[in-house]
């Protein structure tokens, strides 16, 4: 490792500042090695105006992440940078020690040079960079010039940040430590952690504006509550709430080190969340535990260990990320029933008797687990009805297929799983023979953090046959992403009709997340609109005709959103 010099300066306010002065032949991000280990920073008891200063760092931090000539171009080690220069800037007292330890830090990477190149905001832009916070009122004279001339000869040198490739405009995250051996990342990696994530968003997340909060509102909200935190469970937790303030379907956590075993037990149950919230149990995990006492399949379980089901939803809701609320009850479908305890009481109704009954739960490992293996892509039902399974569908079916299809009267294709990527438009050329648009994309500026555009509406593509039957799209609250996507497509086709209930409201190629700690996670990278501009992030994708699973539906083991599709195909 090569040596840093360490020059002190000692401020009118005796505020002690230290930074790294970088020698001519720089050491860059990828050779800067010092806070490998940790960061050493000791934050003191927090304060309102220490609160108020990291949040002020935090955004500073991550604008001239993206921003500065230099340090967007990697000749920083721009995590290791902020370790260096807190343990002085903690020590500052008022704003007026603040903004001037802010402008000695900022100075000390060199001088700006004019950027005639940098392109205006785009005035059509769906989305512009929200620079608010610099602000003459709030930040001193010396600190606001200098950060708008940052803005003003902004050279993007994409060392943290490009597009997924030349042609798909997505925001790439590169070059981030996820620290993965930290089992606890120490504070000062866990306010890093805090910083990344929330520029992250800030600036490449195409729906930041329809979350329920504000994200201006979300770095200083949760600054007290990641450095408060001393357990690795605890750390977790905080990171979910902070992911999950997206209001993004997407924006699933889970740790980059395979898991060997799970804290949590579970019942041998599988339960789902149908219509007004209720809960009831939809399958078995492994029919072999299952006890004849229940809960069984059809019976509706209203309380966990004596408190309602309302009740550990409420509990559950800020650490799971969704886009609407069936999404959001699809998620915690998994979790409600789980417990850090071997065993749980169940209050339920069967056939509208209540009962009750205290049952065992297992670890993972320690169940046979039974999933679904019908893998059939495409079969023939009653009265010439074709149907098509999305997910399994491949290349070879379609075109196995093409002229089976025509012989139908009617055809169902089923979006409840996640769909076979290889095939959307191919498929949908068998059944058009026109091009019609279905969607716009908004995708990020990468030379002007924070500014998302509308791309050119695309279109469908065709075939040389029109389907001239009906047909119904099936969907529910598992149809994420490219199954909206997928959807929004085959709508198009003016015979067609979507059945079932509301989509997951999530739709745009994921942005990969790495944080301290080895925490994964995505967000949509670019936002899917209709094209005339109508929303699909959050509503999701809306059916012509609603039908709900029922309790009876479920016990019968019937498929009550095939059967609709086969009723309205027989109308």
């Amino acid at each position: 490792m090569k040596k840093h010099i360490i020059f002190t300066f000692l401020l009118l306010f005796c505020a002690t500042i230290s930074f790294a002065q970088t020698p001519s032949n720089k050491p860059g991000a990828r050779q800067d090695t010092t806070y490998d280990h940790g960061s050493n920073v000791v934050f003191p008891e927090m304060t309102p105006q220490l609160v108020d200063n990291l949040e002020l760092l935090g955004r500073i931090w991550g604008f001239l992440k993206y921003h500065h000539p230099v340090i967007s171009k990697g000749d920083y080690n721009w995590d290791y940078e902020l370790f260096r220069m807190l343990p002085g800037y903690l020590k500052v007292t008022d704003n007026k020690q603040r903004d001037a330890y802010l402008v000695k830090w900022i100075t000390h990477f060199g001088k700006i040079p004019a950027n005639k190149d940098v392109k205006p905001v785009d005035t059509n832009a769906v989305l512009k960079p929200d620079l608010s916070w610099i602000n003459p009122d709030n930040l001193s004279p010396k600190l606001y010039k200098l950060l708008i001339n940052v803005y003003l000869n902004r050279n993007n040198g994409y060392f943290y940040v490009t597009y997924e490739s030349p042609w798909l405009k997505v925001a790439k995250f590169i070059h981030e430590n996820p620290y993965e051996d930290m089992e606890c990342p120490d504070a000062g990696y866990r306010l890093l952690a805090l910083y990344r994530y929330w520029n992250m968003v800030n600036y490449f997340f195409p729906y930041k504006q329809l979350a329920d909060t504000d994200w201006n509102t979300i770095l200083k909200k949760h600054i007290p509550s990641i450095l408060s935190v001393d357990d690795k469970k605890s750390y977790w937790q905080a990171v979910r709430q902070l992911i999950a303030q997206c209001d993004d379907t997407h924006g699933a956590v889970w740790s980059s080190k395979p898991a060997t075993s799970s804290e949590y037990y579970r019942p041998p149950f599988k339960v789902r969340f149908l219509k007004n919230d209720t809960l009831v149990v939809s399958g078995y995990w492994d029919a072999s535990k299952i006890d004849s006492s229940g809960p069984l399949i059809g019976d509706v379980i209203t309380h966990i260990d004596g408190k309602p089901v309302s009740y550990w939803v409420d509990s559950l809701a800020p650490h799971y990320a969704a886009s609407n609320h069936r999404a959001k009850l699809r998620q915690l479908a998994l979790w409600v029933c789980a417990s850090l305890k071997p065993t749980v009481s169940f209050t339920f109704l069967s056939d509208g008797v209540q009962k009750e009954a205290t049952i065992s739960l297992y670890n993972i490992q320690e169940m046979a687990l039974s999933f679904a293996t019908d893998s059939i892509c495409y079969k023939v039902l009653d009265d010439s009805i074709g149907y098509v399974s999305m997910d399994d569908i491949t290349e070879a079916w379609v075109e196995r297929i093409a002229d089976t299809l025509h012989t139908t009267k009617g055809l169902i294709l089923d979006l409840r799983e996640y769909p076979n990527e290889t095939i959307n438009y191919k498929f949908y050329r068998i059944l058009s023979d026109e091009t019609r648009p279905f969607f716009k994309a908004t995708v990020p500026d990468l030379s002007n953090p924070g500014e998302f555009v509308f791309s050119k509406p695309t279109y469908t593509g065709k075939g040389k046959q029109a389907y001239n039957g009906k047909i119904v799209i099936l969907i529910n609250e598992n149809s994420q992403s490219h199954a909206e996507f997928c959807t929004m497509m085959y709508r198009t086709l003016p015979n067609s009709t979507v059945i079932g209930n509301t989509t997951a409201g999530a739709d745009g190629n994921v942005v990969d997340i790495r944080l301290p700690g080895g925490v994964c996670s995505y967000f949509s990278g670019i936002g899917i609109y209709y094209p005339d501009g109508t929303e699909t992030q959050r509503v999701g994708i809306i059916p012509d005709i609603y039908v709900w699973p029922t309790v009876q539906g479920i016990r019968d083991g019937r498929d009550e959103l095939l059967d609709r599709a086969l009723e309205w195909l027989a109308e």
